[in-house]
């Protein structure tokens, strides 16, 4: 495959994706190749090894390339996930400039240019049981190939780690944009996480949110089940809040009575 042709399909690539389809074996070769197009302003770097394809008839230093195809390119494993995830899926409700993805190892933060990558450690229980990929789809954004995490996986991911997912009241506003969950699948995610604060957690959103999502009552008493013995925080700072007994769990004014929606 010629370069031009790969790059119309890969409008942010890495060398190991280039090195996979040109006919060339020669890594000597293709360093020459991406010098001679980025000194023609075909490509630029995003750091070593990662680049972006700039568009016929755009101006170099003013085309920002899509920041959810730089993150999914910053880690061989990379998969979008909390805020990104739902930006990806058309959930998101504010603009953000922090973007995130998992991967086995952590890595540093990245900034480019104005934007923030973060890199979230898998949860170790997925590692333990091999399912680093539970919950993890892939299609084309934009033109290019991402993996992400889904609905149901996200929404569990969110409650555990607010501050990725852009803080609760976020959250809440791209959650509500869902139009299903597939409880089944959010127990078996939370069974593997094996988290009883997730369970009080998700119990409680599910349960402000009867009626939205047709949430039985036989799926609130199994995770009633699982709720922590002890009292729980819904945010991981131990804001004040009331204390929601049946969920063993403590939930600030805000979260219970929704009170972004005034605004």
């Amino acid at each position: 495959m010629e370069y031009n042709n790969f790059f119309n399909t890969h409008p942010v690539f890495t060398i190991e994706e280039l090195r996979s389809v040109v006919n060339s074996e020669n890594i000597k070769s293709i360093h020459n190749n991406l010098k001679y197009y980025l000194n023609k302003n075909r490509i630029r770097s995003v750091r070593q090894g990662i680049y972006y394809v700039i568009p016929e008839g755009s101006q170099p230093d003013k085309f920002y390339p899509n920041t959810i195809h730089v993150a999914s390119r910053l880690s061989k494993d990379a998969v979008l996930a909390f805020h990104s995830a739902l930006e990806v899926m058309g959930y998101g409700h504010s603009l953000f400039h922090r973007f995130f993805y998992c991967s086995p190892d952590r890595k540093r933060k990245f900034y480019f240019r104005e934007d923030e990558f973060i890199c979230v450690k898998i949860p170790e229980k997925l590692k333990q049981k091999r399912m680093e990929m539970f919950g993890v789809e892939e299609k084309y954004y934009h033109q290019l190939s991402i993996k992400f995490t889904n609905r149901e996986r996200t929404f569990v991911d969110c409650l555990d780690r607010p501050e990725y997912g852009g803080g609760i009241e976020e959250v809440y506003r791209c959650i509500e944009k869902y139009p299903y969950l597939n409880f089944k699948e959010i127990l078996e995610y939370l069974g593997i996480l094996n988290k009883r604060v997730l369970y009080a957690k998700v119990g409680f959103f599910l349960q402000q949110h009867k009626e939205q999502f047709y949430v039985e009552e036989e799926l609130l008493k199994k995770l009633k089940e699982k709720v922590p013995a002890s009292v729980v925080y819904f945010n991981s700072k131990r804001k004040k809040g009331k204390l929601i007994k049946e969920w063993n769990l403590i939930v600030p004014e805000i979260v219970i009575k929704r009170g972004w929606e005034e605004f």
